[in-house]
């Protein structure tokens, strides 16, 4: 098996990278969140026979180039539209930075499996979409299109040798980082497995990835760097093979860009602090804190920005997020009553398409009624920029359909669509009721209340002024 190192290993060790593309300085900063499931499908999706009590399954063709190149047509066309739309900033002092969640090249077997089918597929991939970020309009863009899982296995007489448990199979989940407009590409290596990163599904069930004990497991408390409990990083020679060549590896989470620091988290890595207690020391703050996730929130773990500074975060759960630490106090934690640790972080402002349903029939009963329910906060039950019921948040908030009408058949054996067709099936329901309402009472919503979006979308937040 090929030495693969820890992603922790010395990471707070090494300087940040400094980049100024064309000498910018930026002052403000926009989140596009490519809003999607990349979470497991189940049998509403079409996981059909795929084992005894198994009710989900991956999702992908089982031909490793036909699926990578259908990944990257749907994410293509997402960014095309997310930068034909108006909601973008053209000021050259914005950084927008475009995230997908974790998980969006994952494969129908649950990782691909480095080899000859993936070294092709990915290079193909590789070079077709760093090539089109490269290019001049995306220029003062950072790109993060998801992360990339993988899995090595070793050889049967180091298994054997090793006397461990789950010494079999090697796991890498990163994310690419690109710099868009410019050469410049990075990998970000997540570190700790999660119990909810494979299906527990048994070896041998359609093919499908051994799953790994993930880091809150009895064997992980007790063997912590086993390959079981935390991803490694892939060997230099075998990045090249896939076409990676030109990405350098960001050990330590943090990119400098035009006088911005922008640090990078994956999921579990958010809970565990990883940026935040291992990248940097405990008085260092980033003004802006990304996170690509499938099974997290803001507040599970810490922010480390500076009062009023962004943090991002694109969920495999068909969900984006923004918090601004306006109490600076993320890194200040306390557990629920259900013993979870929640964060200091303020409002989080959240978009779903349950949010925007419930956004809308708020905004619907009070067109009515003259009445609305609650309180609450612009911000808390309704989208990110607030709603005709709440008020405004001041933030400004958009969302574009990530695809055209075809998006179904595009996504359908790919990525999750049963919960989009339920919820829209709900809607037209309630669609339904409201016309029947207005007709027998001979009245009509005179407000111009916006539909809500249960498809994938790509969310625009902002632009948001830095802190200084």
């Amino acid at each position: 098996i090929d030495a693969a190192e820890p992603t922790d290993f010395f990471d707070n060790f090494f300087e940040e990278p400094v980049i100024w593309v064309e000498g910018q300085k930026y002052t403000s900063v926009q989140y596009l969140g490519f809003n999607l499931f990349t979470a497991p499908g189940t049998e509403a999706d079409g996981c059909l026979n795929v084992g005894e009590n198994i009710d989900a399954c991956y999702l992908g063709s089982p031909e490793v180039l036909n699926d990578t190149q259908h990944r990257l047509s749907i994410f293509t066309q997402a960014i095309d539209r997310a930068y034909a739309s108006e909601y973008w900033d053209r000021n050259p002092e914005t950084l927008k930075i475009f995230l997908a969640p974790e998980f969006y090249w994952r494969g129908q077997k649950g990782a691909y499996r480095i080899g000859p089918s993936l070294n092709l597929a990915s290079e193909i991939a590789v070079k077709s979409l760093s090539g089109k970020l490269r290019h001049q309009r995306f220029k003062h863009w950072i790109v993060v299109p998801g992360t990339v899982v993988m899995v090595q296995h070793a050889d049967q007489s180091y298994v054997e040798m090793s006397h461990r448990p789950y010494e079999n199979i090697s796991y890498y989940n990163f994310a690419p980082i690109h710099i868009g407009g410019t050469d410049l590409m990075y990998l970000k290596f997540k570190n700790f497995i999660s119990s909810i990163d494979f299906l527990q599904i048994t070896p041998g069930v359609s093919r499908q990835v051994q799953a790994p004990p993930g880091r809150a497991h009895e064997f992980c408390k007790k063997h912590p760097d086993s390959n079981g409990c935390i991803y490694h990083r892939l060997p230099r020679h075998l990045l090249d093979q896939m076409g990676w060549q030109d990405f350098q590896i960001l050990r330590g989470g943090i990119l400098n860009i035009g006088g911005v620091r922008v640090g990078f988290e994956i999921c579990l890595d958010h809970a565990m602090g990883q940026l935040c207690n291992n990248d940097l020391k405990p008085d260092e703050t980033v003004d802006v804190q990304t996170i690509v996730s499938a099974g997290m929130n803001v507040a599970s773990g810490p922010v480390c920005t500076k009062p009023g500074g962004p943090t991002f975060l694109a969920d495999g759960f068909s969900r984006t997020e923004l918090s601004l630490n306006r109490f600076g106090q993320g890194r200040r934690s306390t557990m629920t009553e259900a013993k979870r640790r929640r964060y200091n972080v303020g409002l989080t402002y959240g978009a779903d398409a349950m949010v925007s349903m419930q956004q809308w029939v708020a905004d619907t009963i009070y067109d009515l009624t003259g009445t609305g329910f609650g309180t609450r906060e612009a911000g808390m039950g309704t989208l990110p920029g607030g709603s005709e019921s709440a008020g405004s948040t001041g933030i400004v908030f958009k969302q574009i359909a990530a695809l055209g009408e075809e998006w179904e058949e595009l996504f359908a054996g790919y990525y999750a669509t049963a919960s989009y067709k339920e919820a829209q099936r709900a809607e037209n329901l309630l669609e339904s009721s409201l016309k029947r309402f207005e007709k027998k009472e001979e009245g009509a919503v005179e407000t111009e209340i916006p539909e809500p979006k249960v498809l994938p979308t790509v969310d625009f937040y902002g632009p948001l002024k830095l802190p200084k």
